[in-house]
């Protein structure tokens, strides 16, 4: 290596972008501080518009990052009538199944496919209330194979079958206090 070379990775400017892109991933803050002073070494003042980058907060081990955890939810809802794996849903941020599988439950309380099940279920719960269409099409369009498995996993989560849970709500006077899924949506 020419004798330049280290003197040049040796200097401020070079430790400070080095020390920020270390931080990164853990500190954002730290990061950006960094990359400030950085900027101040070339000559000039930070712009405002370099002073408005978000800052997220440090992502507690073990969980997801948000903007992981945003991504999950937002690609379960989008497919959740489709079949779902943990693969695929690890996939989306490019995690391997066993550590998104760990992370997922630390963030939210549930493994994946508990989560997807109980979307599921609030999905078809609203379908079931809002119209008369067929369990089986409700069962088809929220992600369950066919209706016995719409009904057994409903009983499980909501303690009636969907046809008691249709006749509930239609025969209610105003709102009805109704069991809900042990696993909420995240937003």
């Amino acid at each position: 290596m020419r004798a330049g070379l280290v003197t040049e990775l040796q200097s401020p400017l070079w430790i400070l972008v080095r020390r920020a892109v270390n931080v990164l991933e853990r500190d954002r803050c730290e990061a950006w501080r960094c990359l400030r002073d950085a900027y101040t070494l070339f000559g000039a003042e930070p712009s405002d518009e370099a002073d408005r980058v978000p800052v997220t907060r440090h992502v507690q081990p073990g969980c997801l990052a948000a903007w992981q955890a945003r991504r999950v939810v937002d690609y379960i809802e989008a497919h959740l009538g489709a079949k779902l794996t943990t693969e695929e849903i690890a996939a989306v941020i490019g995690l391997s199944k066993s550590h998104f599988s760990r992370a997922f439950k630390s963030s939210l309380g549930a493994s994946p496919m508990a989560y997807v099940a109980a979307r599921r279920i609030e999905q078809a719960k609203r379908r079931i209330e809002a119209s008369a269409e067929s369990l089986a099409h409700v069962a088809a369009d929220c992600g369950f194979a066919d209706q016995s498995h719409l009904n057994r996993q409903f009983r499980r989560w909501v303690g009636l079958t969907p046809g008691q849970w249709r006749r509930s709500c239609a025969s209610a006077p105003g709102p009805l206090v109704r069991p809900t899924a042990a696993v909420g949506a995240v937003r």
